[in-house]
């Protein structure tokens, strides 16, 4: 499923989950295919033990489906689903970013603006994202929530997958990266209303793209 020819891979139940993760939410495995464990297992050179493990992992993150009798799978795309995520990011991200303001450095507002420099010369669009989320995680680290920080992580690796099929049919949006640097310059001026402001825009804006393509692909299966 994941390897090229005579090649086998090497790993844990985190890896294994990490791996398949990557491949899920950059579109190297489809939605609703099927993450058989045979196929896994020897993928990893392992026993079934820490695959199936691996595959809960999934299931709670709402990467993947559980069908009794017939396996798991990878989650199917939804304009529902991915409105949810929208909104809880919407509603957690900025209080993250007003709570780390504070705490920013000079180092962590220096790292942000090389991965903005990053995300400009990124090619691919699961790249993008990747960096995207690196941008965003420099800055809400800082508020020393790990909790609030590993779930908004699993909405933005649920989403992503989302993004990247979208963003395959147009251009990375120049305003994301507009925003982006707008945002850093909010930190700078320690602007904690400005700040939090702007992200739930940006994370409304940039979820709504998701969303249109998302409601024309059910309109046109509907029709």
């Amino acid at each position: 499923m994941l390897k090229g020819p005579g090649k086998k891979l090497l790993g844990s139940t985190e890896m294994i989950a990490g791996t398949l993760r990557d491949a899920i939410c950059n579109g190297e495995i489809s939605p609703g295919a099927a993450l058989k464990q045979d196929e896994i297992a020897a993928d990893f050179d392992v026993s079934h033990t820490p695959v199936r493990e691996a595959l809960k992992i999934l299931v709670s993150e709402g990467l993947a489906t559980l069908h009794h009798n017939r396996g798991c799978f990878v989650a199917d795309l939804s304009s529902t689903v991915a409105r949810e995520l929208m909104e809880f990011r919407a509603l957690i991200e900025p209080r993250l970013a007003g709570w780390a303001l504070d705490y920013l450095t000079e180092y962590d507002i220096e790292q942000a603006r090389r991965v903005i420099t990053k995300i400009d010369t990124a090619q691919l669009a699961s790249e993008r994202l990747r960096l995207a989320t690196e941008f965003h995680t420099l800055i809400y680290q800082r508020a020393n929530r790990p909790f609030f920080l590993e779930q908004v992580s699993r909405a933005r690796n649920n989403l992503n997958r989302y993004w990247v099929l979208a963003w395959r049919e147009r251009s990375f949006p120049t305003v994301t990266q507009t925003e982006h640097e707008q945002m850093l310059t909010l930190c700078v001026r320690k602007d904690r209303a400005g700040l939090v402001d702007l992200i739930e825009r940006h994370i409304i804006a940039s979820g709504n793209v998701v969303l249109t393509y998302l409601q024309t692909l059910e309109a046109r299966e509907n029709d």
